[in-house]
């Protein structure tokens, strides 16, 4: 059974209250004048990036919200190719293809981040010149991703997983018979660092890095008789390149690890009904496991986790046995013990690797990789909600009643869609404006005698929200 093994990136836009101002005023996606079938998610749609080999990608988020993809190229020779994408879109707005020095390939899972405003950084294993320096290479761009610096060699261990804990980059590789190695170097680091951290000496077949609070969370299994997950972590202020700075705070025997993102841990039984676990770190252990809903059984399945700033946790999973054949599905928890609803962001069965990065609206990007086809982002909205209720569910034709509402998250000025549905289609009959709090309300005529199911929209922020449906609400007008 194939895993995800590494940790997803998580990198945040300026903020929630930045995000909720933009919505005073915007303008809602209007239904087409033929009138629209159920409650289509026309965002929640995969697209192709480019041709993938078999490593994996990743993605970042820049402050302006636009994403910053990575991934290993399958055409030619060996290459990162870096993709950047304005929300909402699925086509790169700028593609740059990265290559190796020498007559190196690119390995490992190019692993990017966005520091600040316009600064971008590519971590990406090569192979194979024997240089001292190592094959690990550093990319540096200061104009947003558009166009990098030549790369900086910064070490051997190769790279299958990183984080960006403060000004550092922590990473490792996994498959090292050494142990769970780790390397840790500054975001403008221009040569390797002077030692190489071995934070947990058991073998590493499966490796992912996290963060707690400016520490290292290193978590490993050894896939022996008891397939066995440890956690190691280094403390804020500690070398990271310093073996001695980390000590075990988890051990989970039977279980593998499958991802970490920040202080979420993702393993999966080995015995048994083989749930997906989620364990979350506070600062001196993990506290207890949480099942997954939706994800016992066993494979074939791929899954990676990714920790919003809010400390949201995502978990997204493919599986041989979801509600749609290898269709790529999304839950989120704040806590493991109440989960929301699956969300369904399409068809996955050309990915079988994934990296993924979300804002603290939980809205972002999936990239999903598969050797030799493609490189598939699965856009990732925040949750978009609309309540609708009517005064009088029955009045006599020439009367009114009162429908309202209530949007969130709440946006003054956000346009608000009355639709009424006839022959099985929603059709806009009015629209209206939220104010303060979200609240909205419609005078509706019972212009004649019948029977009327209204709902009540809202659609903005393309590329960040869903579009909110309510639920819809029956009006009988009689004679």
């Amino acid at each position: 059974m194939a895993r995800v093994r590494r940790s997803a990136l998580v990198l945040s836009v300026a903020s929630l209250l930045c995000l909720l101002t933009a919505l005073n005023g915007a303008t809602a996606v209007a239904s087409p004048a033929g009138g629209i079938k159920g409650d289509p998610q026309p965002e929640l749609k995969p697209f192709k990036i480019g041709a993938s080999n078999y490593a994996g990608g990743s993605v970042a988020i820049e402050p302006d919200g636009s994403l910053v993809v990575a991934y290993g190229s399958s055409k030619g020779k060996g290459r990162v190719v870096v993709c950047l994408l304005d929300r909402g879109k699925s086509k790169c707005s700028s593609q740059t293809a990265l290559s190796p020095l020498g007559s190196d390939s690119q390995y490992g899972v190019p692993e990017v981040f966005v520091p600040s405003v316009n600064h971008v950084v590519i971590l990406a294993e090569t192979c194979c010149d024997s240089s001292s320096a190592g094959g690990d290479l550093l990319w540096t761009s200061t104009d947003g991703g558009r166009a990098f610096g030549a790369p900086v060699r910064v070490g051997t261990l190769g790279v299958d997983t990183a984080a960006l804990i403060g000004s550092n980059i922590v990473f490792s590789q996994s498959l090292d018979t050494n142990g769970a190695e780790v390397e840790s170097i500054p975001i403008g680091a221009s040569g390797p660092p002077g030692s190489t951290a071995i934070a947990a000496s058991k073998k590493a077949t499966d490796i992912a890095v996290g963060s707690y609070q400016g520490g290292a969370l290193v978590a490993s299994d050894d896939l022996g008789a008891d397939y066995t997950t440890y956690v190691e972590y280094a403390p804020s202020g500690d070398n990271f390149n310093a073996s001695s700075s980390y000590k075990r705070v988890g051990s989970f025997s039977h279980e593998q690890l499958i991802a970490m993102s920040s202080a979420a841990l993702l393993t999966r039984q080995t015995k048994g009904s083989q749930n997906l676990e989620l364990r979350l770190f506070n600062g001196s252990s993990f506290g207890a496991a949480h099942a997954v809903p939706g994800t016992k059984g066993g494979g074939p399945e791929w899954f990676t986790v990714d920790q919003d700033a809010s400390g949201r946790v995502y978990v997204f999973s493919e599986r041989a046995r979801s509600g749609r054949l290898y269709h790529l599905y999304e839950r989120s928890t704040t806590n493991g013990t109440h989960w929301s609803a699956p969300v369904d962001l399409g068809d996955a069965v050309q990915s079988n690797s994934f990296g993924a990065a979300l804002d603290s609206m939980g809205s972002g990007l999936v990239v999903g990789t598969d050797n030799g086809a493609a490189a598939r982002g699965y856009p990732v909205l925040g949750p978009q909600s609309v309540s609708f209720s009517l005064k009088s569910s029955t009045i006599k034709k020439g009367r009114s009643t009162t429908g309202t509402g209530k949007g969130s998250p709440a946006g003054t000025g956000r346009e608000v869609e009355l639709q009424v549905e006839r022959s099985g289609l929603w059709f806009i009959v009015a629209t209206t404006h939220e104010g303060a709090g979200g609240s909205f309300s419609f005078r509706i005529k019972g212009t004649s005698a019948g029977k009327y199911v209204y709902r009540a929209v809202v659609s903005d922020l393309a590329g960040y929200l869903e579009y909110g449906y309510s639920a819809g609400r029956t009006l009988r007008v009689t004679t």
